[in-house]
């Protein structure tokens, strides 16, 4: 498993799409070689929507959620970040499931 710590893969930490694009192209890479990945948020407080969504829901268009899933996990994190997380991938779940 290799753990990508937010803090330092992104230098210029703005919380916006632009730093979510570094860590998801970070991530695809490592999935893409079927390495797991850790993600560390240790230093951060908060999150934006265009972060979360820049960074991880994009995975959606490469893997499917089981896979997501299975191989990335979360370290250092709020409740704050964990309750966006999880209502970014179950909106964008239950509208493929719905067709919209």
């Amino acid at each position: 498993m290799v753990t990508l710590s937010v803090k330092k893969l992104i230098s210029d930490f703005s919380n916006n799409n632009a730093s979510g694009q570094v860590l998801f192209t970070s991530i695809k890479d490592h999935l893409d070689e079927q390495e797991s990945v850790l993600v560390s948020f240790e230093g951060i407080s908060e999150l934006s929507s265009s972060f979360i969504n820049s960074a991880f829901i994009e995975l959606l268009s490469f893997y499917d959620f089981k896979y997501i899933k299975e191989n990335l996990k979360f370290e250092h994190t709020t409740k704050q970040i964990n309750r966006l997380i999880k209502e970014r991938f179950q909106f964008e779940l239950n509208r493929d499931v719905v067709g919209v």
